[in-house]
């Protein structure tokens, strides 16, 4: 084994075959999107690193089970690494009050629960979706679920112990508050019935007073995701990023979240390998500089996956440019569709003992409700700044 990080690569953007051992057990399965997405298996790897591995054929990874513990293979090697598998969640299975399959409302990725009110891509609806997409790029089939829905199931998952935190999304983009508003109803009813951290993904309001006003909502921390930062390549492969928000709005919005949020509570996805390896490198020190997370997300489906080269390269300035920009790397972590650039110090050759010791007090229990105590203490001063700014404007 090279190191976690770098299975984690190979086995999100290559996939994984399934032994017949494994095979016999289909409950370890996560199904489909009604896209086409590929099942897939959740592997957890050595160092804790969380996976989201499609089943693939081929795949030069084999996955068996030997006398009750899973081992991941890759073709070639002597030996291969011993992996937890962590089966779909239980209460998908379920129906909320109303009657709504849970399934619909949300799904789990590693450590965060991910509520989607609304399944349509507003790209999608208009023709315009992101040429990669395998997850979100679908027209909608249901109208938004009610409040109600959302609470039943982020109840059933917190009952069943299967993650830490909420993670919104919304497919809304043409609204004045980029889609914020539509997830307000259901990000204040979790705030009331949950003492949990939760997590916005939208895209970028057209002015910045929304930004504002999603800090005081009650979402700790905030993703709008640019994908891709060579200006070019972005119109190519994200035509509805391109046409209707704009690479400068998506950068400003960012630059403008992390002044507001915490450190290292803001941002956003760059794929790598669909640009440059120096665009990319330069979108990382853009984001950096104004206090934004880069997030290296794997290129899947039949998009060609990068060099080891071009990854190495990517992954490590990802890890140091964060570092050397002094954002918290405890916030944004457990992506199973994505490196983190705590995950990233593997490529960078750095044991990293202090950022490990940081992300592990962000998983227990005690550092999580530390965590939740001072973003509750720092949105009330925040919230009393902007307001009393407010009324001396007005007076």
């Amino acid at each position: 084994m090279t190191h976690p990080a770098q299975w984690k690569v190979d086995v999100a953007g290559q996939g994984v075959r399934v032994d017949k051992s494994v095979r016999e057990d289909p409950a370890l399965f996560r199904p489909g999107t009604a896209n086409g997405a590929l099942r897939a298996v959740e592997l957890v790897l050595p160092d804790a690193l969380r996976v989201r591995a499609p089943l693939a054929e081929p795949s030069p990874f084999l996955l068996i089970a030997e006398n009750g513990r899973f081992v991941l293979r890759r073709d070639g090697a002597d030996a291969g690494v011993e992996v937890r598998v962590t089966p779909p969640p239980r209460f998908t299975e379920r129906k909320t009050r109303r009657g709504t399959p849970m399934a619909r409302i949300a799904t789990v990725y590693g450590n965060h629960l991910v509520v989607s009110p609304g399944l349509a891509c507003g790209f999608s609806v208009r023709g315009a979706p992101c040429r990669f997409c395998l997850e979100g790029a679908r027209v909608a089939e249901h109208d938004a679920v009610g409040v109600e829905d959302v609470v039943d199931a982020v109840r059933a998952a917190f009952d069943e112990g299967v993650c830490d935190d909420v993670y919104f999304n919304s497919g809304v983009f043409d609204a004045e508050d980029g889609g914020v508003g539509f997830l307000a109803p259901y990000i204040d009813a979790v705030r009331r019935h949950f003492d949990t951290l939760i997590a916005v993904q939208v895209h970028p309001p057209r002015t910045n007073a929304w930004i504002d006003r999603t800090y005081a909502m009650g979402v700790d921390a905030l993703s709008y995701n640019l994908e891709i930062y060579d200006q070019h390549v972005l119109e190519r492969q994200c035509i509805g990023r391109a046409r209707y928000v704009g690479r400068d709005r998506y950068l400003e919005a960012l630059a403008y979240a992390a002044r507001i949020f915490p450190s290292g509570t803001v941002w956003t996805d760059l794929v790598v390998g669909l640009e440059p390896v120096a665009s990319t490198i330069a979108g990382i020190d853009a984001l950096t500089a104004t206090g934004v997370v880069p997030v290296a997300a794997i290129v899947r489906g039949d998009i060609a996956a990068p060099s080891a080269e071009d990854v190495t390269a990517v992954l490590a300035h990802l890890y140091r440019a964060v570092k050397g920009a002094g954002i918290n790397m405890g916030w944004v972590r457990d992506l199973g569709l994505g490196v983190a650039p705590l995950e990233a110090r593997w490529f960078a050759g750095d044991g990293a003992r202090l950022a490990v010791t940081v992300q592990n007090l962000t998983r227990s229990r005690l550092g999580g409700f530390a965590a939740r105590g001072l973003a509750r203490v720092r949105r009330r001063l925040r919230v009393k700044k902007v307001q009393e700014s407010f009324d001396s404007a007005h007076l």
